[in-house]
């Protein structure tokens, strides 16, 4: 088969770039398991090893070149192809979206979101993480520490609460005693952190559709610390993590993971959260359109207006913040 993989970005991501990643990991595992692809990317790009299409930033392509099998679009499309295809939605979307029903979300919970069905998981390749059986004494955060959602700050009070040491990986501040901020790290420093971490400390306040940062941290055999925002319950799985609903079971959760398996850890992403298991369930929803058309769905925006707990440290100031603001 034929693939034609598209994102409206430059391609290969130069720093973070998770959308960017996933669609060039799913290059190179389709290209693995003997299938043809093509790159549509944004014009700049630089891929040596697949057939690439550039477009103009912020467009679309309008017509694919012949012998395209399947178009796998990892963003909104204006225009239904004419090509089978599938859209791959990675984020949250707004109460006006319009979806295909060839639409796919990235957990259970992102599907139900958007009154769907269909979703695959995101996936890493256990071969580009090291795994560490034996930790050092710190905790780390891995998010950017700009988005508010992300709740670095009770991660901080957190690690201050327990007299922890926490490093913080995707965003800069002032490093002062346990607390030390690395800034935007590059490849190498950051699996170097998270491998030798105690656990990630990730009490996101948002509906996660398939968090990145807790699977590479499991890829690393390192433990998870969490909310139930999201995909968190669903990737939490098999004794890799702690999930918490408030502050008092985030408290007692450093404790609880210390009694967590490393090899669990790394042995979920491999029996769940692979690159090679996400290409194969992408290629299972490609042949089921194939055969029978369009997927039995009509997704569209269905959050409820809380569908995410914020979870922060409840002294007087953050409540009456929350109270006012609705965050944190």
């Amino acid at each position: 088969m034929k693939i034609a993989l598209f994102h409206d970005s430059v391609l290969p991501p130069k720093n973070y770039g998770g959308i960017e990643r996933i669609v060039v990991s799913l290059a190179r595992e389709y290209t693995r398991l003997g299938h043809e692809v093509l790159l549509v990317c944004r014009e700049g790009s630089q891929i040596k090893d697949y057939e690439t299409m550039t477009v103009p930033a912020g467009t679309e392509p309008q017509e694919l070149p012949t012998g395209i099998d399947f178009y796998h679009s990892h963003q909104p499309l204006l225009k239904k192809p004419k090509t089978p295809f599938l859209v791959t939605i990675h984020g949250n979307g707004h109460p006006h979206e319009k979806y295909f029903a060839n639409t796919n979300f990235l957990s259970a919970s992102h599907a139900r979101n958007h009154n769907a069905r269909f979703f695959v998981y995101n996936g890493v390749d256990p071969d580009r993480y090291p795994f560490t059986e034996k930790k050092q004494d710190y905790f780390v955060f891995l998010a950017r520490t700009t988005w508010r959602v992300k709740n670095v700050k009770t991660a901080i009070a957190w690690a201050n609460d327990l007299g922890v040491k926490l490093e913080i990986m995707g965003g800069s501040g002032i490093s002062r005693l346990n607390i030390h901020y690395n800034g935007l790290v590059d490849e190498d420093q950051k699996l170097k952190l998270l491998a030798g971490a105690r656990a990630l400390i990730y009490p996101t306040n948002w509906d996660e559709p398939c968090a990145a940062a807790p699977l590479e941290a499991l890829a690393c055999g390192t433990p998870v610390i969490s909310t139930a925002n999201g995909c968190m319950p669903e990737l939490l799985r098999d004794n890799t993590g702690v999930v918490c609903h408030n502050y008092d079971e985030l408290m007692s959760a450093a404790e609880e993971v210390s009694k967590i398996s490393p090899l669990s850890c790394r042995k979920s992403i491999e029996n769940y959260f692979s690159l090679k298991r996400m290409a194969q369930d992408y290629l299972k929803l490609f042949e089921k359109i194939l055969n029978e058309g369009e997927l039995d769905q009509k997704p569209k925006y269905k959050f409820s207006k809380n569908s995410a707990k914020a979870l922060f440290k409840p002294t007087l100031w953050n409540r009456i913040q929350y109270g006012f603001t609705g965050k944190i």
